[in-house]
């Protein structure tokens, strides 16, 4: 018998399968035989789904044929759902539970007694990771994580991916990178931690399958031991927000709440020089410290009305009344133009702090009046991500960097954009730049009357927004199965996306695909009354529009959906 215990969302359902089973070390199973209860505590299951109440827990037994007595370890494999069934590995006595051994490669690893961020510099190259994962079994479908919110220099989006595991647990990432950067690698379902990559180098990770959320064991290769030091310090989940919370909460006076963040600031780089890491290391703490300084000092209001201290004493955090609580506290600190333009980067100014991530999250660099005096080339560098977002117009408004290497950046960019301007005009069912004549109050009858007589889907998305793409994904049976009937795709996209990687992306998804300007495709999501993407809308043959919906949709609610629209 294996006895679960259900933590989940308050009445919900939770569905187990009659077909799963539990397979041992010598590849056999044992079928599932029942899911009767033994005690009072545990449900009754009803159609194999689990209901879970009010408290959010609900125990299960789990009765399968007997396996021998002397059996160590095995695994439940949940039967009929594919990807999304249920998998509870090494399921073992604590006793009998055994560390995986290291391979003889990564025995007595040698790390440098200190390691030092470089002077930022582009340099345009293949950043390499290589992982090693203990333990790992191909049934686990574990995805590697890469990004963390940064953008490579030369791209206008974030680069976010989730490389699946080889079954023999390795696998190897290479990634386009201009300068050496810190980034968030790891599996989303046991641990994610910050580590530093560099074009031209690589870095080779240890892991294992665990449940202690500390997958990581060793690195190799470019600043492995700072690595290292950067995955032990994550793992003690430090929290400025609540410290700084408690440092400021009884101060009375803005004079107070100022000199409360100074002082924190002023602690807690004391406390990051003293720790047992190298110098790098060292300097992407203290510039997170700084960060976190520099967003109390300039949104405070708005971070402090984020908590607040329960009737039974503790302090939580909550979007409960947060208007509320910000409106009483918005004059807490407002800081004067004097105070604004007065604010001196300490550590986001130093040569080395383009390799942080702080830095290019740090949207208040314009706060200190001198940082293109203090470093003009991180100045160029951060200026440089936003002049190869913005179009034609908007680069009018913004200040051309001066640096040469960030010059260049902008013309290899500019080139590609060119080249897939170029590869798209004219194509079949790829509408480039075709209507932008087109008043926006006019450009869905426009794109409509394409399609008289038809059933039209529409699906408004970027090319950076994760469900939309896990939403073409998804409907991409669907859409095989209606291949030949009275229903057109329509995607619909704006300059958010880089156009190459629209180009890249549209060549997978079947349909029509248009590329609006930022006015029309405002407009077609102000009139669907959406705030967010995907959204979808579905029309008839008469051109009226029959259902919308705002966020990843069920795809069989879809396809019923467009089956009524073509009737």
């Amino acid at each position: 018998m294996l006895h679960v215990k259900a933590l989940y969302h308050s009445n919900q359902w939770v569905i187990f399968d009659k077909k799963g089973f539990l397979i041992t070390s010598d590849g056999t199973e044992y079928a599932m035989t029942s899911f009767a209860s033994t005690d009072s505590t545990e449900a009754e299951l009803r159609n194999d789904s689990l209901w879970i109440p009010e408290c959010g827990t609900a125990n299960l037994a789990m009765h399968f044929e007997p396996v021998p007595a002397d059996t160590k370890a095995m695994d439940y494999i949940g039967g009929g759902y594919g990807e999304n069934n249920f998998k509870f590995w090494n399921i073992c006595d604590g006793k009998d539970k055994q560390e995986p051994a290291l391979p003889d490669e990564w025995k007595n690893v040698q790390y440098a007694v200190d390691e030092t961020l470089p002077v930022a510099k582009i340099n345009k190259d293949t950043a390499t990771i290589k992982v090693k994962v203990l333990g790992y079994k191909p049934g686990m479908r574990l995805k590697f994580f890469v990004g963390g919110g940064f953008k490579p220099l030369g791209a206008a989006e974030y680069f976010y991916n989730a490389f699946p595991m080889s079954d023999d647990g390795t696998l190897t990432v290479r990634i386009p990178l201009w300068l050496t950067r810190e980034v968030s690698v790891g599996f989303m379902e046991i641990a994610t931690s910050n580590i530093l990559i560099a074009p031209g180098q690589v870095t080779e990770i240890l892991m294992k399958v665990t449940d202690d959320r500390k997958p990581f064991l060793a690195f190799k290769g470019y600043m492995a031991r700072t690595n290292m030091d950067l995955v032990a310090i994550g793992q003690e989940r430090y929290d400025p927000d609540t410290k700084i919370f408690h440092k400021v909460k009884d101060c009375t006076t803005k004079e107070e709440r100022i000199q409360g963040l100074k002082d924190f600031f002023r602690q807690r780089v004391a406390d990051i020089k003293v720790m047992d890491c190298t110098s790098a290391a060292k300097d992407l703490l203290c510039a997170e410290a700084e960060d976190a300084y520099a967003k109390w000092m300039t949104d405070f209001a708005n971070i402090y009305s984020r908590f607040y201290i329960g009737e039974d004493g503790r302090l939580w955090s909550s979007s409960k009344n947060f208007k509320e609580r910000y409106e009483k506290n918005k004059e807490m600190l407002v800081l004067t133009e004097d105070e604004r333009v007065s604010f001196s980067w300490q550590y986001i100014n130093e040569p080395w702090s383009p390799c942080s991530k702080v830095f290019w999250k740090a949207t208040y660099l314009n706060l200190d009046k001198d940082s293109y005096m203090k470093n003009p080339f991180n100045y160029d560098l951060f200026r440089t991500v936003d002049y190869l977002a913005a179009d034609e117009n908007e680069r009018k408004a913004l200040p051309e960097p001066i640096d040469k290497s960030c010059k260049a950046v902008i013309r290899e960019y500019d080139a590609v954009q060119k080249r897939s301007a170029e590869a798209l005009t004219n194509q079949e069912h790829i509408f480039f730049k075709a209507l932008d004549d087109v008043a926006p109050e006019n450009i869905l009858k426009t794109i409509l009357d394409r399609y008289k007589g038809k059933a039209v889907l529409i699906d408004v998305w970027a090319t950076w927004c994760g469900p939309c793409c896990a939403g073409h994904k998804a409907m991409a049976p669907m859409k095989e199965q209606m291949k030949g009937k009275d229903v057109r795709f329509v995607y619909i996209t704006s300059p958010t996306s880089p156009l190459s990687k629209w180009q890249e992306l549209i060549a997978d998804i079947d349909g029509d695909h248009y590329y609006l300007t930022k006015e029309q495709y405002k407009y077609m999501l102000d009139k669907y009354e959406s705030n967010m993407i995907p959204t979808y809308a579905i029309y008839d043959r008469n051109g009226k529009m029959t259902y919308k919906g705002i966020g990843f949709q069920n795809k069989e609610i879809i396809k019923a959906e467009i089956e009524k629209a073509m009737k």
